[in-house]
């Protein structure tokens, strides 16, 4: 390890605690609707929180792959929640935030006078997840020297600090996240065949966004409801608003959700949020599917131009425009569906596919719309 002081080190290890707990305080707050502290509406969410339910039970190392922003490190914590570790430390480290020079003493630890401005021993991250999970993010960040000496501390499950002489068994499970192709990375050389297969043993892959449109919602009121102070009122979307939120492609997931609701909740100030109040990256609306993105015009029309359209100035009158987010995620569902059905001549397969939502899912909406006495068009 080349020379790195000690103020530097203490720097980085201070800052990673430091984002650690930001993570955590979001997601407590964020746990209200659901015990378990994940959104999982859509089809795919589901099956995916059930495999990690099951997977929890166990002690086997899981990797869990997806683009930035999908909820990686989420998914890892709700495997340690409903793990038999959950009681002991949960301790995440960012492969990838952290210099490369410094990761080894991070990751293994160091003893006194191990390197230049090593005044003090210090147990590494490995050290610190005793007895619980330690969580691996963006592990294919990892340099090759490095990644050799952590297959050792996987397979032989003891670390040696730096400058140490001794090992320390160890009893930690892990866990580890890739935004990449991690197979396409082992085959270009930049990750280790044998610590690719140490570490997927049993892999996960997490979704975009725009593939589980039916989260998109849940989610956006689970993120403002995080960002709401204490005692402070959560706002209500408008049917519209919520509309544009399911049409986008939301290339960012849900990090971009999570910025766009808080610009939202602040230009809001804690009255029903609008589509004026909803900033997205019109570039984004290219990504959409053209049948999707067909489903609704007016919703384009709005993301392309916010506007407050006449029906809403008269449920503002009328004193209805502050309704739950029952009313609008009814009014906003109901306008993408029958839509859908329009243009697809009331072929469901074909209707559920432009919603991006499975057909099951489809024939329940439309059963509650007919209860609800509305006409739905004919197979």
């Amino acid at each position: 390890m080349s020379a790195v002081s000690q103020t530097e080190f203490d720097d980085v290890s201070t800052e990673a605690a430091v984002n650690d707990d930001a993570v955590e305080t979001v997601e407590s707050r964020a746990a209200l609707s659901s015990s378990d502290d994940m959104v999982a509406i859509a089809d795919t969410s589901r099956r995916l929180a059930d495999l990690a339910r099951r997977v929890a039970a166990s002690d086997c190392t899981v990797l869990i792959a997806g683009e930035s922003g999908t909820g990686k490190e989420v998914l890892a914590r709700f495997i340690h929640r409903h793990s038999p570790r959950a009681s002991k430390a949960f301790v995440a480290v960012n492969c990838a935030a952290i210099p490369e020079n410094m990761l080894e003493a991070i990751l293994f630890g160091y003893e006194k006078g191990s390197f230049t401005g090593a005044h003090a021993s210090h147990a590494g991250k490995f050290e610190q997840a005793q007895g619980g999970t330690l969580l691996l993010d963006e592990v294919t960040e990892m340099p090759l020297g490095l990644q050799a000496k952590l297959l050792r501390v996987l397979q032989e499950r003891e670390v040696e600090r730096l400058g140490g002489r001794s090992s320390i068994a160890l009893d930690v499970r892990v866990l580890a996240t890739t935004n990449r192709n991690l197979r396409a990375e082992v085959a270009a050389g930049r990750f280790r065949e044998d610590l690719y297969y140490r570490l997927n043993v049993f892999p996960l892959q997490t979704s975009p966004l725009r593939e589980r449109r039916d989260d998109v919602l849940p989610l956006a009121m689970r993120l403002l409801t995080a960002r709401c102070r204490a005692g402070e009122r959560i706002p209500a979307l408008s049917a519209d608003a919520a509309h544009m939120l399911l049409l986008y492609p939301w290339p960012g997931n849900v990090r971009e959700l999570d910025n766009v609701m808080q610009r939202a909740l602040i230009l809001a100030n804690s009255s029903v949020i609008q589509p004026e109040h909803i900033h997205l990256e019109i570039e984004g609306l290219d990504a959409l599917p053209a049948a999707l993105a067909a489903a609704s015009q007016t919703v384009r029309d709005f993301v392309a131009a916010p506007q407050r359209p006449a029906a809403q100035e008269t449920a503002r009158k009328n004193g209805t425009a502050e309704g739950g987010l029952s009313d609008s995620l009814s009014s906003a569902e109901r306008d993408l569906i029958l839509d859908a059905l329009r243009s697809d001549n009331g072929n469901r397969q074909a209707a559920a596919k432009r919603l991006g939502i499975s057909p099951r899912t489809l024939r329940y909406k439309l059963q509650r719309l007919r209860e609800a006495g509305f006409v739905v068009p004919a197979a």
